[in-house]
């Protein structure tokens, strides 16, 4: 294999690879897998937590979680990402931290309640979810300048966008915080993720 290939799903986790190998100029290729073969024994075979995305590296590799696909594309092209050992990574890795544990949790729970509780709980899940990203997201909006990194557009804003397009009201989400509505009006037209969202294919959405 010449370059890097993304297994993906429309719309999900693998959003962010694009958009940083796009942002960074890296071509690559892409596939999105039918729920059948993700959950194939073929599948399990190369992948055995059964995961996406996947990114499959050049020399072989293979690498899931979405943290750690971020930091192979930030490791290899530095653009992404401040210096390591410097305060602007200190703060850039806090907040990659703050929203894969706090922020991405609280949406998976809202979007696949049935992980977590009986039926007749899924509306208090939901309700304490959107509360607990209220506080996260006035927290964010609170040290926004304009970016997270300051003046630094960095992978973390990337992350921030992807994230924020899972959310069921938007409108609310975005009451009240003019500083994360230009990040995210920002990020919207940027080439990168403008072109990555017009080249992802329909699927399903969940019920």
């Amino acid at each position: 294999m010449s370059r890097y290939h993304i297994v993906g799903r429309a719309g999900a986790g693998s959003l962010i690879a694009e958009f940083l190998f796009r942002e960074a100029g890296v071509d690559y290729d892409i596939s999105f897998p039918d729920p059948a073969e993700v959950k194939s024994p073929d599948f399990y075979a190369s992948n055995p937590l059964g995961r996406i995305p996947v990114l499959l590296c050049p020399d072989g590799r293979k690498i899931f979680e979405t943290l750690a696909i971020i930091n192979h594309i930030t490791t290899h092209f530095t653009q992404l990402a401040p210096p390591v050992g410097s305060p602007a990574y200190d703060r850039y890795s806090q907040f990659m931290a703050l929203m894969a544990t706090s922020i991405y949790p609280a949406y998976h729970r809202q979007h696949h309640s049935y992980y977590y509780a009986d039926e007749s709980a899924f509306e208090s899940l939901r309700a304490r979810a959107v509360a607990e990203q209220a506080l996260l997201y006035d927290y964010i909006e609170a040290e926004l300048a304009p970016y997270i990194c300051g003046a630094d557009l960095t992978a973390a804003d990337f992350y921030l966008y992807m994230l924020s397009r899972w959310d069921l009201n938007k409108t609310a989400m975005r009451a009240n915080r003019p500083k994360l509505n230009a990040l995210l009006d920002e990020l919207r037209a940027r080439p990168s993720v403008s072109k990555t969202l017009a080249a992802q294919p329909r699927r399903k959405q969940p019920g």
